[in-house]
């Protein structure tokens, strides 16, 4: 097993399982410094659902004791109200984002139409712009009954058949003349297409960004997973959009199953979307479940007079609880070992990483993990098995940035590590008058091209080393104190200035960038070895240098 020489402290694996080390198991490597996209949340729906209880509430969306659920969808019904007022306000009582989704136009607002073999009913567009009206006027409502909304879709499904049907191209003119000034000036963001599977959403998508004026109006794409494969659609990030998954539950059997079998096939959903389609947001479908049969595992609770959290809320959990809005997914061994997969996450300060790994297998597997970037010293694991619901077990402090667990058999297992501060180790000695290129580029955990080097001169001389650029027309400059950045065209994301284990030193921006020259000062940073980072919607740029005071 390699280590890096800055990053990773040498020593055995440590086994925090009390049970015997395997050492063949295969290592998940956990890289901090690789990030992917931002994570706004987890969610569920309401749908046409009239009340909830405080427990339920709690059980639903509360981050200590319940799955810390943070997005929650409510139904537009087509006079523009809604039944789950009440919940709403549950929701948001919870810190928890509510938005909406209309199902379909009133009846008196459609039309017929055939498209070859199909028929069906769409919006008769005489009556656009009073429908238009009727959704713009949706935010205000929930508000001033104490609910803000965070977000609206344009429709739900409207590549379906039924009373919710737009082409793209009405899409387009829908949101151009329509719902897009309607909603000018409002706090809420419009969704859209919000289609039923990931057959026809390519054809949305393209035609959403290839219409400069209803891509402006509309910062969430969205997409159902009822049918086709998931895949990376790259245009939407760089486009500075977010990618959300808004409904989905265990469809392949109607058979009841609140067990780990169904939720192990719900957390395969989520993983694919987190990491094949970099999306931002995923939802199952309902809370509650309807009467009947065929309902099967359509909701997060179970059938019946009994009903109550099945599995699938608390692998729900594994993620929501712990990977927060704002979290980060990082670099990881997506598939280690056989039967496992897995995904890392980090808060944008570098003090928690948490690790969320699916183990399929129908016995323990012992798996071994190696973190770098930052340096653990406490890891925390949260189990959702066939005994256990998101059930804490006792922390272990970590010696080694190497250590072995035993994830249950059929589990969801969540390993929140809490990170130390930085190794001493980790800066270059204030008496240090060179810092030789070669013996950064060894203990670099970023990819970095050695042929960037440039010498600046300053008062505190500083030496920039090495870069790394995914973002194209991005550059950084150092002149004694001041970094530079110069940007070709506008973005949005954050920059740092990071020590080589990924700890923060300095917070530079965060939020918008428009085009042109960016001056931040340095202060307060001792001789050592940094990296200035930028990470934006549309790519990275990262360049490393030494500071060598006098």
């Amino acid at each position: 097993m390699h280590l890096s020489k800055l990053s990773r402290i040498a020593g055995c694996a440590l086994c925090i399982s009390g049970l015997a080390c395997q050492v063949e198991a295969a290592t998940a490597n956990i890289d901090a410094l690789t990030k992917y996209q931002k994570i706004s949340g987890f969610g569920a729906s309401t749908a046409w659902a009239g009340s909830m209880s405080a427990t339920d509430a709690d059980m639903l969306w509360d981050t200590t004791k319940g799955a810390g659920l943070s997005l929650h969808r409510i139904h537009i019904a087509e006079d523009g109200s809604t039944s789950e007022t009440s919940i709403a306000k549950l929701a948001v009582a919870r810190g928890v984002k509510v938005w909406a989704s209309p199902w379909n136009p009133p009846a008196s607002y459609l039309q017929s139409y055939v498209d070859g073999k199909t028929t069906g009913k769409e919006l008769n567009f005489t009556y656009a712009q009073a429908w238009a009206n009727t959704l713009a006027k949706f935010p205000a409502t929930m508000k001033a009954a104490g609910v803000p909304l965070y977000a609206l879709s344009v429709q739900n499904e409207m590549d379906n058949s039924g009373s919710n049907h737009y082409t793209p191209a009405q899409l387009l003119t829908f949101l151009d003349t329509y719902l897009g000034p309607a909603m000018n000036g409002s706090d809420t963001k419009i969704m859209a297409p919000e289609t039923q599977n990931w057959c026809g959403f390519n054809s949305y998508l393209t035609a959403i960004l290839g219409d400069a004026k209803a891509s402006s109006y509309v910062p969430i794409i969205a997409t159902h997973e009822y049918g086709c494969d998931p895949a990376a659609y790259p245009s939407i990030a760089k486009a500075g959009k977010e990618f959300w998954e808004t409904e989905m539950y265990d469809w392949a059997t109607s058979v009841e199953d609140p067990g780990m079998t169904s939720a192990l096939r719900v957390a395969k959903l989520i993983h694919e979307a987190l990491t094949i389609s970099n999306m931002n947001a995923w939802h199952f479908w309902w809370v509650y479940p309807c009467a009947d049969a065929s309902c099967g595992n359509g909701a997060l609770w179970s059938q019946g007079s009994n009903s109550k959290a099945t599995k699938r809320l608390w692998i729900m959990g594994n993620y929501s609880r712990f990977v927060r809005p704002g979290y980060v997914r990082i670099g990881a061994t997506i598939a280690p070992t056989p039967g496992v997969t897995l995904t890392a996450y980090r808060d944008s300060s570098l003090t928690k990483i948490v690790v969320v790994a699916i183990n399929t297998n129908t016995s323990a597997t012992s798996q071994v993990f190696s973190i770098s970037g930052a340096a653990p010293s406490k890891v925390t694991p949260y189990v959702t098995d066939p005994s256990n619901d998101l059930v804490a077990q006792a922390s272990q402090t970590i010696i080694s940035s190497n250590f072995t667990y035993s994830l249950p058999a059929q589990s969801v297992v969540t390993l929140v590590f809490t990170l130390s501060g930085t190794s001493s180790s980790s800066n270059a000695s204030s008496s240090s008058k060179a810092v030789s290129s070669s013996s950064l580029a060894a203990s670099s955990t970023t990819a970095l091209n050695s042929s960037s080097s440039i010498v600046v001169s300053s008062s505190a001389t500083t030496e920039i080393v090495q870069t790394a650029n995914s973002f194209p027309g991005a550059h950084f400059s150092i002149n004694g104190n001041t970094i530079t950045m110069h940007l070709d065209r506008a973005t949005q994301g954050t920059i740092d200035v990071l020590d080589l284990f990924g700890k923060p030193r300095l917070h530079l921006n965060e939020g918008a960038l428009i085009a042109g020259d960016h001056k931040f000062q340095m202060s307060n940073l001792s001789s050592g070895v940094y990296i200035v980072r930028l990470n934006s919607v549309q790519g990275s740029l990262a360049q490393k240098f030494a500071v060598m005071n006098p």
